[in-house]
């Protein structure tokens, strides 16, 4: 799924809407991130298809009659093909690359969009990202240290995580992100409220890249 497809224009509409509502009552600046995947994972794709060559090879070495070179070395080229093809599906991929590199592929992507998005230059320290990987199905909350040292214990962005997940899940992404964004502005205002200016550092609230 394409992330322009995920979030019809009305659904980004919404999530901008609900950042700014958030923003508006906090010293917070909040910024979604919406990603195909957090990597190409190209060198996993053509080693399984390599792989799924040599199997061929060994098959028609070990159970075909003699066969022309040239049959062999098609019948690998048509399974070299056929691998590449098959792990360009997402459920193929995903249990080819495993959930460690997943995860780390998701977490890396985040701290470079964390910067990329400039939530690192914030008045304060004070920016937040929301990172949602698709392919990964792996969703980031980082926040800058201005906000991590004002959180109560019993604080968790975890919790920001879940509500996106479930509206995913149900199939209802703007619904998840609408909710994860109001739970960070209640978290924001509660330790960093807005004060008599409270400019908009980060006018970019929603970032879908296909």
């Amino acid at each position: 799924m394409r992330p322009s497809r995920l979030l019809d224009p009305a659904d980004r509409l919404r999530v901008e809407r609900a950042v700014l509502e958030a923003e508006a009552r906090t010293r917070g600046e909040i910024v979604v991130v919406v990603m195909r995947a957090a990597a190409s994972y190209t060198g996993v794709r053509w080693g399984f298809a390599t792989w799924l060559a040599l199997l061929a090879g060994l098959g028609m070495a070990a159970f075909v009659p003699p066969a022309p070179v040239l049959a062999l070395l098609g019948a690998q080229v048509a399974a070299l093909a056929l691998g590449h093809a098959v792990a360009r599906i997402d459920p193929v991929l995903r249990w080819l690359v495993g959930t460690t590199q997943l995860a780390e592929a998701a977490g890396a992507l985040a701290r470079a969009q964390f910067a990329a998005q400039g939530l690192s230059r914030t008045l304060g320290r004070t920016g937040i990202l929301i990172l949602v990987s698709l392919l990964e199905h792996r969703v980031v909350v980082l926040a800058d240290e201005g906000i991590h040292g004002q959180l109560d214990p019993g604080e968790r962005w975890q919790d920001v995580v879940e509500r996106t997940l479930q509206g995913l899940r149900a199939g209802r992404a703007a619904d998840g992100l609408v909710a994860a964004v109001g739970l960070c502005g209640e978290i924001l205002a509660r330790h960093l409220p807005a004060g008599p200016r409270n400019p908009d550092e980060l006018p970019r609230a929603l970032v879908l890249e296909d």
